[in-house]
């Protein structure tokens, strides 16, 4: 069973674990969990404060009201949401399989809110079936769930319905949550914002979207394609010919600016990866993104 926070590990302490340090510092409201035992300073009292925080000790020495206060122990919850309909199954552009890409930006997220002591969960499913692992702070838990996502997606999978994970996720989790949405250029093209808008009404939501490979891609050219579907070969002549390769690469730009347009209209941040090479600079972009949006 592989690790995916230790493969993810090694290229953050090569490249970017300074700035991944404290990428959720800061971006939201945290869930309040409870009060530390780490006294922060004694004060006078102030309308509002809570009447148990009062030193009584302090108090008689300055007949001042005086309280203690304490650093609280704040948390974020981080939800992640995949796809496992049989789209993903597919190739991605690095030639790597989209579940595959998938699951190491599932792991990527994962390292990071462990790394900062946060609570890590994911619900993941198709148009038939899903799963949903709590959240925790604990690495055992996180590689399970991990490995369960990766897993579940299979070539005789049911296909994706990315909206029903939205709404299930609208309904489900009532505690704010920071949630890392991810799926191919095909779910987000097809996206309900009205189902979206539900969730970014309670969540904050950044879409992280696993880009397909061109079927007039050059790296597929010694590689046999078939339709998900049926089966049936794509015919070489139609894979090398030179119209349908522009043709198919203006749809797919135009496919993106159309999806970016759409998620900024709707204030959410997006970024697209294409292989496990680039899935941590771009996710680290984006929540810098998140950040500075943050503090406008």
């Amino acid at each position: 069973m592989p690790s995916y926070l230790v493969e993810v590990k090694k290229h953050f302490d090569i490249a970017a674990q300074r700035r991944a340090r404290s990428v959720f510092a800061g971006n939201h409201g945290s869930v309040f969990k409870g009060r530390s035992m780490d006294f922060d300073e004694l004060r006078e009292y102030n309308y509002g404060d809570d009447v148990k925080d009062i030193d009584w000790n302090s108090t008689a020495r300055s007949r001042q009201v005086m309280i203690r206060k304490y650093i609280a122990i704040r948390k974020h919850n981080i939800l992640v949401l995949g796809d496992t309909g049989r789209e993903m199954s597919t190739l991605a552009p690095s030639g790597e399989t989209k579940a595959d890409v998938a699951a190491y930006c599932a792991g990527v997220v994962s390292y990071i809110a462990l790394n900062e002591q946060d609570l890590i969960g994911i619900l993941f499913g198709d148009s038939q079936y899903s799963s949903r692992y709590g959240l925790k702070e604990n690495r055992a838990h996180a590689e399970h769930f991990l490995n369960a996502y990766h897993n579940a997606v299979k070539r005789k999978s049911p296909r994706g319905d990315f909206n029903a994970l939205l709404g299930f996720c609208a309904k489900s989790y009532r505690e704010p949550a920071f949630v890392f949405a991810i799926c191919d250029t095909t779910s987000a093209a097809n996206l309900d914002y009205a189902i979206l808008h539900k969730v970014t009404a309670r969540h904050d939501v950044i879409f992280i979207i696993i880009e397909d490979m061109p079927l007039t891609s050059t790296k597929t050219k010694k590689r046999e394609l078939c339709d998900l579907e049926d089966g049936v070969k794509l015919p070489l002549f139609i894979r090398h010919n030179k119209k349908l390769a522009k043709a198919e690469e203006n749809f797919r730009e135009q496919q993106k600016k159309d999806i970016v347009a759409k998620l900024r209209q709707a204030r959410v941040m997006n970024c697209f990866v294409d292989s496990k090479a680039n899935a941590i600079p771009q996710i680290l972009t984006v929540l810098e993104e998140q950040k500075r949006a943050h503090r406008k």
